[in-house]
């Protein structure tokens, strides 16, 4: 069996994008198969899997894969932005078809939040809070909403003992796993963003389970239900791996 490379940044607790890289590392180790962290073997008849927002083939593989974790072109890596196109040989796989549209085979959502940690304690919710990150802040969220941001996240278990205090999230950001953390902690989410309409989020695997678009519609939250649906992501992507490891190979 011919070896992979993986190609994440540095391990970054609030980057959903590096968490889902490091885990498909452990998942591709999980089977059984060579895999390493930033290699390039003498031999370049090898695997190498890249984030979309790398450039070219730096460790001269003869098989690219590329996982598409954002819109190509859209992140910037060290303010560089990614390429918009690919070469016409690299096997294309989508995290998600919110993101990048590909056939079933070729799209594999990995879920990478610790439902162990977050989850609903059944705390007494007396707070409201917003979150930013990639959106565009327009202040529609009540006054006396606390700001989760990266540097409040870095901390996991006070974020998630903190959501466990919050009836509601304000969301700013179109795209972010901070919706399902909230909500796996019994949140309800308010997203407010005009970056795709509401229709666009058909696609979106984790589901709408408590998400009101633009106000609060007091959108029930299932935590039950949502972290049940969230884990049996997990069973599909371990599915699909076993079938993304004999296609690659080829």
């Amino acid at each position: 069996m011919r070896p992979y490379s993986i190609f994440p940044l540095d391990y970054d607790p609030t980057s959903g994008g590096q968490k889902v890289m490091w885990a498909l590392y452990g998942y591709l180790l999980s089977r059984g198969v060579i895999v390493n962290v930033n290699a390039k073997y003498n031999n370049p008849d090898f695997v190498a899997i890249y984030p979309e927002i790398m450039k070219n083939n730096p460790a001269e593989a003869n098989t690219v894969v590329r996982y598409i974790l954002a819109p190509p072109g859209e992140m910037a890596l060290y303010g560089t932005p990614g390429p918009s196109s690919f070469g016409e040989n690299d096997r294309l796989y989508s995290f998600s078809k919110f993101i990048y549209k590909t056939d079933d085979e070729h799209t594999m959502f990995l879920p990478v939040i610790d439902t162990s940690l977050f989850n609903d304690q059944g705390k007494k919710r007396t707070k409201s809070c917003y979150f930013i990150g990639k959106g565009t802040y327009t202040a529609v969220e009540p006054k006396g909403c606390i700001e989760v941001n990266r540097k409040f996240a870095q901390d996991q278990q006070m974020l998630a003992d903190f959501l466990n205090t919050c009836e509601v999230m304000y969301c700013y950001d179109f795209r972010t796993a901070m919706m399902e953390v909230a909500r796996l902690c019994g949140c309800r989410v308010v997203l407010i963003s005009d970056k795709y309409p509401k229709e666009e989020y058909k696609n979106y695997e984790p589901g709408l389970n408590g998400v009101s678009f633009g106000m609060d519609e007091a959108k029930l939250l299932d935590t039950v239900a949502f972290t049940a649906s969230y884990k049996a992501l997990r069973r599909t992507f371990e599915d699909k791996l076993d079938t993304f490891i004999l296609s690659t190979q080829k």
